[in-house]
């Protein structure tokens, strides 16, 4: 509303400032519009059943002939200001059409409260005390400068604004070798570098100096991994001015210099199952032997294929796990750590004994954030631990809050293509990820871990707003999965018909660990949003 005001003609009709220190609570329906605004402290507005923040440059227009009731919160000085006005079409009919562009409900819009806003209020606010009639013109006038400076000072809507916040970031993840300073991202968005802050951490639940800090910081800890450089050269490849400030930095946000870090990081590990690489990247280790694929978790492969001396075969089958331990046991080399799932017997457990310390994670019954601390505290990380699981936490939250207004309410059901034939399916993962961390509505009951034989005419039933599938790539599974895409009563299905039909990768789907869950989220973000950058 408030760029249409521009082609409108107003009539100034009142103000009224609100403070905490006289009355917390106002209360009145009004006849006319009003414009409300905190210009100090925070409280809450509340039109019928909906209530609404008050803070510094949030600014709400509320149509004529509702009940409003503002609220100043206690702790601090609070000052709020009602501008009341009207439009001078309102009562003529033939100009109706005009009038109908005004707000018909409470319309939210940001803007930067600069010195001039500030002193125009003020100036109305003192001028519409004054017994003298003529002030009545210079009130009108400085209410159309307000009308002006708003207008101008207006920042993006709120998704445009979170698509921009969003360039930023991306911005940082790209240049974080470069010196990039607050002002120059709040310029990207035409916005003051200390409501461009606030708007970071109000998004993201951390400032945009800690996750420059934190890109950086991780940055530095892959190539310290990777060795060979210098800590001289680490720091001009991750953004800082020299080898002395990085140290520094390192071991303030990290709790360790460098050099500790590298040191803890040179423990010989075995892993026996693949799903520990989605444990042990969070926490910056790359074991000395595990098993690997260039196909299989191809993921892994690309971050450690070269980086892995001894690869093992990836599988759970007793087979695969003996022949994996009998190689083990050929290299004959001892190792700081041992880590394997519950499936290892006690027989091939005291074969690995012989190795080193072995560890057995209770894999099937131990949630994944407590896999990760109880790896962590075995190799003393319990600090990069936390850290992870509070980005895990920042990204479900910010995930949330950009799929909150349109998908929480829609359903969504998994599909599992194999052989011939289809199953309804949750994982652990999908089952904690999806529906209990990131919110979202299954479109059935289920047990995780559990299997269920569907027909497209039972998919019909349901109905579901979106379907996601984990499609087998051996021959007559893609048969069937061909097939399906032929039938009428797929065809016919709201996902189909929405384009919300998606197949994954089994990689992260099917890893139940801490890395792949991250990805996960992050995923689920792409697939359901076209406006994403991360």
């Amino acid at each position: 509303m408030i760029g249409q005001m521009a082609q409108l003609l107003f009539q100034f009709l009142d103000i009224k400032v609100l403070t905490n220190l006289s009355k917390r609570t106002y209360q009145k329906r009004h006849d006319s519009y009003c414009l409300i605004f905190a210009a100090k402290g925070t409280g809450n507005l509340t039109i019928i059943d909906h209530t609404y923040k008050l803070q510094k440059e949030q600014i709400y227009i509320c149509p004529p002939q509702e009940s409003i009731t503002v609220k100043l919160d206690r702790e601090n000085t609070t000052t709020v200001y009602l501008i009341l006005f009207d439009s001078i079409y309102k009562h003529q009919v033939h100009l109706e059409q005009n009038h109908s562009i005004l707000a018909k409900r409470v319309e939210e819009i940001q803007v930067k409260l600069t010195e001039e806003i500030a002193n125009l209020t003020s100036s109305i606010y003192a001028l519409s005390k004054s017994p003298i009639p003529e002030n009545k013109l210079i009130i009108q006038a400085q209410f159309y400068m307000l009308i002006h400076a708003l207008i101008t000072t207006q920042v993006p809507a709120t998704r445009d604004q979170q698509k921009m916040l969003e360039k930023t970031k991306h911005y940082m993840q790209v240049h974080f070798r470069e010196q990039i300073q607050i002002k120059d991202l709040a310029k990207m968005m035409h916005i003051s570098p200390k409501y461009y802050m606030e708007l970071f951490r109000k998004r993201y639940g951390i400032s945009a100096i800690q996750y420059l800090s934190e890109i950086r910081i991780e940055a530095s800890k892959n190539l310290l991994l990777s060795g060979g450089k210098t800590l001289k050269e680490i720091a001009k490849k991750t953004g800082y001015k020299d080898e002395f400030y990085f140290s520094r930095r390192f071991k303030e946000v990290i709790g360790i210099p460098p050099s500790l870090f590298m040191k803890r990081r040179m423990k010989k590990i075995a892993v026996l199952d693949s799903s520990f690489f989605g444990i042990l990247f969070p926490l910056h280790f790359i074991p000395s032997a595990a098993p690997i694929h260039p196909t299989w978790r191809f993921y892994y492969f690309k971050l450690f294929g070269d980086r892995v001396p001894v690869q093992l075969s990836i599988g759970r089958s007793p087979t695969i796990l003996n022949d994996n331990i009998e190689l083990l046991l050929q290299q004959n080399t001892k190792y700081d750590l041992i880590l394997c799932l519950d499936n290892v017997n006690e027989k091939q457990l005291t074969k690995l004994k012989s190795l080193g310390h072995v560890h057995q994670l209770a894999w099937s019954k131990l949630p994944w954030r407590e896999q990760l601390l109880e790896v962590a505290k075995l190799l003393d990380a319990n600090v990069e631990a936390r850290r992870w699981l509070d980005e895990y936490e920042r990204t479900v939250q910010e995930v949330s809050t950009y799929l909150k207004n349109d998908k929480h309410k829609q359903t969504f059901l998994f599909l599992l293509i194999m052989g011939d034939d289809c199953y309804l399916y949750h994982d652990r993962s999908i089952n904690e990820v999806l529906f209990e961390d990131l919110k979202l509505t299954p479109a059935t009951a289920f047990m995780p871990d559990y299997k269920q034989s569907i027909t497209v005419e039972q998919l019909a039933e349901i109905n579901s707003d979106y379907i996601l599938t984990l499609v087998y790539e051996d021959e007559e599974t893609l048969q069937k999965w061909n097939a399906l895409q032929l039938d009428e009563t797929w065809l016919e299905l709201k996902s189909v018909r929405n384009e919300q039909v998606y197949t994954l990768n089994h990689f992260p789907w099917r890893d139940y660990a801490a890395l792949p869950h991250l990805l996960i989220v992050k995923e689920v973000l792409k697939l359901l949003t076209e406006d994403s950058t991360s």
